[in-house]
């Protein structure tokens, strides 16, 4: 499997349209937990300034949409609406069972605390990657 430029840009677009759309959601309080809370959490850079945080949430954001972009050519075969739905699912689920994790809470309570517009970021930018990396499979197969 060959990486190819797509690939990078596909990711590093997905990467910068998470932080900006992470930080609008904090500003605007549409997220009651922060982006780079993981510091604090972890005790890990609690002293660094908080745009080296910023920048390493893009750093590993990039590496995990570019998984997903190769993870995604082995998909193909499937619909990438299908795809991108099941793994939005899986990952928002880590995601918030992690953010949420110390809280004592009921399945119901759970389904509460999310958030609609950082489901519907997130689904977006999956839907994005999965999208462009089956069209360039399907497209470029026989390069």
């Amino acid at each position: 499997m060959k990486i190819t430029s797509t690939h990078v840009w596909t990711s590093v677009m997905a990467a910068i349209l998470s932080i900006i759309s992470l930080k609008f959601l904090k500003v605007f309080a549409f997220i009651s937990w922060s982006p780079i809370g993981w510091s604090k959490r972890f005790h890990m850079f609690t002293t660094t300034p908080s745009w080296f945080k910023w920048v390493l949430l893009g750093a590993i954001c990039f590496l995990l949409f570019f998984i997903l972009y190769m993870i995604a050519l082995f998909t193909s075969k499937i619909p990438p609406t299908f795809s991108s739905l099941i793994i939005t699912v899986i990952a928002l689920f880590c995601i918030e069972w992690i953010i949420h994790m110390k809280a004592d809470l009921t399945m119901t309570q759970f389904m509460k605390k999310l958030s609609i517009p950082f489901v519907c970021l997130f689904a977006i930018i999956i839907r994005f990657v999965i999208g462009t990396s089956v069209y360039m499979k399907k497209s470029f197969a026989n390069d």
